[in-house]
């Protein structure tokens, strides 16, 4: 029986992929428990690095995080005064994040110390350029198709 196991998990993408992220995120996460960061906060801070402010709801979905866990997170970072966070000016009720500049600071002294830790674990790996590619093809590809995987578990004929 552990050999189905293990055929399965050696052979289950999404377990692969995730294997590979905790591989090589874990000396990371050391450096951002240093650094008093939560794993869903450094995804906030580098995401609002990158793409600059946002609603709270796209924020939820360029972090990978349900909008609860950023919300959680965005609570703990604006005590930090590492983001703010401003009303909508249509609708009221909506909240737009911005990085501050100590948040903007913070995220690029992590963002450099994350690079140098990819590069020095994947040093000797060769170019992953076409790898990157065909995972961000892979992404788009089910991103398309995300309507149709639902599995049905009803039985029509019973």
């Amino acid at each position: 029986m552990a050999d189905a196991h293990q055929s399965f998990l050696n052979s289950y993408l999404p377990y692969l992929l995730r294997r590979v992220d905790q591989t090589l995120s874990g000396p990371f996460y050391g450096v951002l428990t240093e650094h008093g960061v939560a794993r869903s906060e450094w995804r906030v801070l580098a995401v609002l690095y990158q793409h600059g402010e946002m609603s709270v709801a796209d924020l939820a979905v360029a972090a990978l995080s349900p909008q609860p866990t950023v919300t959680h997170a965005l609570t703990r970072l604006e005590k930090r005064k590492l983001i703010a966070r401003t009303k909508g000016e249509i609708d009221k009720r909506q909240r737009f994040i911005a990085i501050t500049p100590e948040g903007i600071d913070l995220a690029a002294e992590l963002i450099a110390q994350a690079k140098q830790l990819e590069t020095k674990a994947l040093e000797g790996i060769g170019d992953l350029t076409p790898l990157i590619n065909e995972l961000q093809s892979l992404t788009a590809h089910i991103e398309h198709r995300l309507p149709d995987l639902s599995l049905n578990h009803s039985n029509p004929t019973s």
